[in-house]
């Protein structure tokens, strides 16, 4: 189960950056009801179910064996990279305009694409191939990585739906600015442990 359980850590890790993606689904739910937030959300799981997809059919003719150590190394450097990153820089309280949508498949749409043309979504998602890659090379070990943080995202989105609200009106840019602190310093710890496992 060890897998599911890394899968499900990285998940609530991801899970917990607030930024313009859980912005638009609070304004969505809001304005637009619960049905159009679960629309939005099955969006954004199914542009990640594309990135899976995705990585999979390309790396999966490489020789991880081969390629391990380096490989290791550059995913823990990316990651820790992206925690630095995430860790100093500033909060955009800015949502993404949701005007366009009127309708369920309008609000599906939107957290497709807002998922699909985020650069850190498809980084995220090679970074974890490599992971599970070096790591579990089997289908089930996979499949229960993978399940694990989808599971979370999903579960985290459905709180944040049903909370949007209460969260919108009460995340001020001190709070969310100490919430990204923390996603920063969990992702430099992967990156680290990463980089440990490598050698």
């Amino acid at each position: 189960m060890e897998p599911l359980l890394k899968g499900i850590i990285a998940g609530i890790t991801i899970s917990l950056m607030i930024g313009p993606i859980f912005l638009a689904l609070a304004d969505i739910t809001i304005s637009k009801g619960w049905r159009s937030g679960m629309a939005y959300i099955a969006g954004i799981l199914i542009t990640d179910f594309i990135f899976i997809y995705l990585v999979e059919t390309i790396f999966n003719h490489l020789s991880f064996e081969d390629l391990k150590t380096p490989i290791a190394l550059i995913g823990g450097a990316v990651l820790i990279l992206f925690g630095v990153i995430t860790f100093i820089s500033k909060v955009n309280l800015k949502s993404p305009d949701v005007t366009s949508v009127k309708t369920l498949i309008g609000a599906f749409l939107k957290g497709f694409t807002l998922n699909l043309f985020n650069p850190f979504v498809a980084i995220w998602w090679i970074t974890m191939y490599t992971t599970i890659a070096i790591n579990y090379p089997s289908r089930v070990d996979k499949g229960l990585f993978y399940g694990g943080i989808l599971a979370m995202v999903f579960l985290f989105d459905l709180v944040k739906m049903r909370f949007s609200y209460y969260l919108k009106q009460h995340l001020t840019a001190e709070k969310l600015q100490w919430l990204k602190k923390i996603v920063g310093v969990c992702l430099i710890g992967f990156g680290a442990f990463m980089l440990i496992s490598s050698f």
